[in-house]
């Protein structure tokens, strides 16, 4: 599911690098990921033809990493698969407009390895060679492509998805979104396939809020989804969340219980509304338009 997104990631970058008038800068990469099944101590080669689809020559960078994503980040770490890569030569050099080039490399994997699953990634930014300047402010505009690594390597299987911190919002007013957060980590040897819900049960009903996402071993993982009362929503919630994990078959369940208060937009105004009655009937005031009737005798 992560893949999709990184993916996707990747679509959109090339799609505004080729089609935003503003950014000169444009870079295009295929394929958009590998898989690789590998054993201890085995070796095996990939390329990636990277080209400037832009107007304007290019600096080009190319680093390995690990990476790192959960809903919030994406972020890289050069621990772990990030040292069993390694880019053959250049990985700083220029494209011209419609230049192309390969970028070769090599996955060596470590004759004992503690986790199965591993994810990294080539990474490639490009900043054009001539700055843009607007009057007196320089402006750098630039790309970034992440092509993701994926590498399975045999051993144990251990499922083991740890829950060390969740918060949930106590108070929400009608429409305001809230978050609830949860923060996981791969304690296991392999990665951990998430699906689940979180469910809000009160009086008004059930709504249920999806949950999915993939951890890898020895990965912090931030999950965060948000959950809208309507107008209709009032009252006590009680927010169910079922969080079921596993390599292949989703068997394992982290679980969670909290309370969430509604408190809908409607009553407020009906508070407001019966205190500024109270406030006038207290005070006496009266209309600012009288209708006075009298009898003829």
């Amino acid at each position: 599911m992560k893949t999709r997104y990184l993916t996707a990631l990747l679509m959109i970058i090339f799609i505004l690098g080729y089609i935003a008038p503003a950014v000169a800068t444009g870079l295009w990469a295929s394929p958009a990921d590998f898989r690789y099944n590998l054993k201890p101590g085995q070796s095996v080669s990939g390329e990636i033809t990277v080209r400037n689809i832009g107007k304007e020559e290019v600096n080009v960078n190319v680093t390995k990493k690990r990476l790192l994503m959960d809903s919030v980040n994406l972020v890289y770490s050069d621990r772990g698969i990030a040292q069993w890569i390694t880019i053959e030569g250049n990985t700083s050099f220029k494209l011209k407009p419609g230049e192309s080039r390969k970028i070769r490399f090599t996955v060596n994997a470590p004759g004992k390895i503690n986790y199965l699953d591993a994810a990294g990634a080539i990474v490639i930014r490009g900043l054009p060679v001539q700055n843009r300047t607007a009057g007196q402010v320089q402006i750098v505009q630039g790309v970034e492509l992440v092509v993701p690594i994926y590498v399975g390597l045999p051993g144990p299987i251990v499922e083991s998805l740890k829950l060390e911190d969740h918060k949930a919002p106590s108070v929400l007013l009608s429409f305001m979104p809230g978050k609830f957060t949860y923060k996981l980590r791969n304690t296991g040897t392999v990665q951990a396939n998430m699906t689940g819900a979180i469910e809000l049960t009160g009086i008004t009903g059930t709504q249920r809020v999806p949950i999915d996402g993939v951890v890898y071993p020895e990965d912090n993982y931030t999950l965060v989804e948000t959950w809208k009362p309507g107008w209709i929503e009032f009252g006590p919630y009680t927010a169910k969340t079922e969080i079921k994990y596993g390599r292949y078959h989703q068997t394992k369940t982290i679980e969670t219980s909290d309370t969430v208060i509604v408190i809908p937009a409607w009553l407020i105004i009906l508070i407001v509304l019966g205190a500024a009655i109270w406030v006038i009937r207290k005070k006496e005031i009266e209309p600012p338009i009288s209708i006075r009737i009298e009898r003829k005798k």
